[in-house]
């Protein structure tokens, strides 16, 4: 039975009895004077301090301290209770809809009835034995859109065939078509906690790749420092004469840099941003989920598709790659005088070129008929003898000459080719459309950037006209570096760590490249050993 209500005259003439006297509250801790008079205790000891113990009211001397007044004291907080359980049409408040004359706060809802309860008429409400079964949740508004409008019914079914929660009315498909509310919140909350799951999985996934860009990004920067120092070091020495010089060396890495940390920053951006929106995804799905009410859950079921189209960052690259060229086309055209200082550069970039390293082979259809070549492909000398070999449009026929198999037509690309027995040699690239008939002329306007070895200890570039090369030692192994895109051929002796020359601005015009090689002929003993390109990985097995 539904408990009687106080009428808002009588609460307001209630309330007028329980204010103190002396702040004009209700009381806090109210305590009551032998005289019969009420008032906060903390107000009472106050105004006791002043007024030498008597009532604030009557002036009456009070001979003992007043304790609290327990019986006022749990009226107060009923009617703050009561208070606290009155209806105001506040967000998220939603009226019993038992309550007639003063509306209270509905606890829960039920489903079945359609219908929300405040605390008093829903202990009706359970114990009544033919209601226990229905299910209640937290309080909502619009009961009405949880009832079918066709046939008046609760939503108790789902239809996954129709995709909509129907009334038991609804009812047309077989019995395999129609679960209840509650089966398919189950399946739908497991398969968004899966979700959820994969979504945790890309953000993750997410956080992991920005931190190996930052780690990229960082050794990257570390190493730009250690070159940019390395760089002040020889420029100072060589200052009033190389002013010019070292701004354009330093420039490629400062553009680099900035490069490097726009394209860090986007990535990280991007990343950010996509981490945002799946948690923000994430806690949608969570507030779905959370939901009891099974037909708030189901309509607010969201479409799922657009998680299928995220972004794959496991095919996405951070390029930290460095640039070549610049500060060798830089070099080359400083005085004589400093040429030694700048070849201290040449350590910098023998730091850099392994890592651009091909396997190397030798392409037999290209060979000289006197060229002999090895199984594996790394070896060429001259027989000294013609072979009955098809003679081919790819195959040389006058210069003991070969290609490799490789085509160069983008990037970079680095081999090392061991010379230390030979008293001439070639080495180079060369175009595929370079003339291989006849007595060539192997120099960059004919499609071939070559240095070579000849008479034992001299060396030239084959430019047109040829540059004489003023080399210190012999060289026992020469590496050969190409960028494709900056256009540059370089040739180092790997083991004095040295430079020996660089063509730059070659005029590749988009065309495939090749490694080109000549044993040449073998004229003496000296020079019948064969060129070998080294295999790299035999000599870090070897080191190891």
């Amino acid at each position: 039975m539904a408990s009687t209500q106080a009428s808002p005259s009588e609460t307001s003439s209630l309330k007028k009895h329980l204010t103190c006297s002396i702040c004009i509250d209700s009381f806090v801790d109210p305590v009551t004077t032998d005289c019969g008079h009420s008032f906060c205790k903390k107000c009472l000891n106050f105004n006791f301090l002043y007024n030498d113990r008597m009532c604030p009211l009557c002036k009456q001397l009070q001979s003992k301290t007043p304790g609290v007044n327990i019986v006022l004291r749990n009226i107060i907080e009923q009617m703050t209770n009561k208070d606290d359980d009155e209806f105001t049409g506040a967000p998220g408040e939603v009226a019993c809809d038992v309550c007639t004359e003063r509306k209270l706060k509905a606890k829960k809802s039920c489903l079945v009835c359609l219908s929300s309860y405040c605390f008093t008429h829903l202990e009706n409400h359970s114990s009544t034995e033919r209601l226990k079964g229905h299910k209640l949740v937290e309080p909502v508004k619009n009961l009405d859109e949880r009832a079918c409008l066709q046939h008046g019914r609760p939503l108790e079914l789902y239809s996954r065939k129709k995709e909509k929660c129907i009334c038991v009315r609804c009812m047309d498909e077989g019995p395999e078509e129609v679960v209840s509310t509650e089966d398919e919140w189950d399946k739908k909350k497991a398969k968004l906690e899966k979700i959820k799951t994969e979504l945790q999985q890309k953000i993750q996934e997410r956080k992991t790749r920005m931190n190996e860009i930052d780690t990229s990004l960082n050794k990257c920067k570390d190493e730009m420092a250690d070159e940019w120092w390395e760089i002040e070091g020889v420029f100072t020495a060589v200052i009033a004469i190389v002013e010019r010089a070292q701004v354009a060396a330093l420039q490629p890495l400062k553009d680099r840099r900035e490069v490097v940390e726009k394209n860090a920053k986007v990535l990280r951006e991007e990343l950010e941003a996509e981490i945002n929106r799946l948690e923000k995804t994430i806690s949608d799905l969570d507030d779905i989920s959370a939901l009891e009410d099974h037909i708030l859950f189901l309509q607010s079921y969201p479409s799922l598709q657009d998680l299928d189209n995220i972004k794959d960052w496991t095919e996405v690259e951070f390029d930290t790659s460095l640039s070549f060229g610049t500060m060798r086309k830089t070099t080359a055209a400083l005085l004589e005088q400093i040429q030694q200082e700048l070849e201290n550069l040449t350590s910098i970039e023998l730091q850099r070129v392994p890592k651009f390293t091909v396997d190397v082979k030798l392409d037999s259809t290209t060979a000289h008929q006197r060229l002999v070549l090895s199984d594996d492909g790394k070896e060429v000398r001259d027989g000294g003898k013609d072979k009955e070999v098809d003679d081919t449009s790819e195959r040389f026929d006058l210069f003991a000459s070969i290609l490799g198999i490789n085509r160069l037509t983008s990037g970079r690309s680095y081999w090392e080719v061991e010379v230390s027995k030979k008293t001439g040699w070639d080495l180079g690239v060369a175009r595929g459309d370079a003339n291989r008939k006849g007595k060539l002329l192997l120099n960059p306007d004919n499609g071939y950037w070559v240095t070579v070895q000849y008479e034992d200890e001299k060396y030239a570039a084959m430019t047109a006209p040829p540059v004489r090369l003023s080399l210190k030692e012999k060289p026992q192994m020469v590496g050969v570096f190409v960028d494709y895109e900056e256009q540059l051929v370089s040739f180092y002796d790997v083991k004095a760590q040295s430079h020996i020359y660089s063509f730059t601005e070659c005029s590749f015009n988009g065309s495939k490249i090749f490694p080109y090689f000549s044993p040449h002929a073998k004229q003496d003993e000296k020079n019948k050993d064969p060129l070998i390109i080294v295999n790299h990985c035999e000599q870090e097995i070897e080191m190891s």
